[in-house]
């Protein structure tokens, strides 16, 4: 209870801090646009150089925004940098919760194997998608509080909605204790898409993912 108390306060810190994280709030199209093409070119340089390696005066001239502009908008690198991490777990989460929609609600029911796999599957694709960010993220875990933060609130996020789909069929698990549960499932599937999508495996993902479902479904239903 106590670890999770002082995660909701680091929530609610961060919440607070983040009203201070970005000196203007854009209203109108055009500085939404700007502020848009402000990430975007971060992000991309991010990817390429590295984020140490990468400066607001680049940011700015590869985006053809004036640099006060771009202070404006953000404090400094570190401010673009977690406001592109905020976006990035929030599209993650948002592809997430899709999978509680319609069907796969109906899937997760009557076939679950397919709904491990389709999860499975999912992640692979949000992190093909976005390798190179994810690379440096992994370095910046270790040298920057307010990533690692971060990161771990959107873990926290995660195993929340995980215990939320376990609720679903909670009368067919073979494990009673959903939080430790959902930890345990989290860390089997991170490890199947970090070695599909991190690694040269001489192994078919096919086989590793197929694999990977029979644990997952063995730990839960058998």
């Amino acid at each position: 209870m106590k670890t999770q108390e002082i995660v909701n306060n680091s929530c609610n810190e961060q919440e607070e801090n983040k009203k201070t994280d970005f000196i203007r709030q854009p209203k109108q199209t055009r500085s939404m646009e700007t502020k848009e093409k402000i990430l975007k070119t971060a992000l991309r340089l991010f990817c390429e150089n590295g984020f140490y390696k990468t400066t607001t005066n680049e940011i700015a001239k590869q985006a053809a925004v004036p640099i006060g502009s771009l202070y404006s908008y953000f404090k400094n690198k570190d401010m673009i940098l977690l406001k592109i991490l905020d976006d990035y777990n929030q599209d993650f989460i948002d592809k997430f919760d899709k999978l509680n929609i319609g069907e796969n609600i109906d899937l997760s029911q009557n076939d679950k194997k397919s709904w491990i796999k389709i999860t499975i599957e999912m992640l692979i694709e949000i992190h093909e998608e976005t390798k190179e960010f994810n690379l440096e993220l992994q370095a910046l875990y270790h040298s920057m509080p307010e990533v690692y933060e971060i990161h771990n609130i959107h873990d926290l996020k995660i195993k929340e909605r995980i215990i939320k789909e376990f609720e679903y069929f909670k009368d067919e698990l073979k494990t009673t204790d959903l939080e430790v549960s959902a930890i345990i499932t989290n860390d089997i599937i991170s490890s199947i898409v970090d070695r599909i999508v991190f690694t040269n495996s001489p192994i078919s993902r096919d086989r590793i993912i197929n694999e990977g479902v029979d644990v997952i479904y063995k730990y839960l239903f058998c």
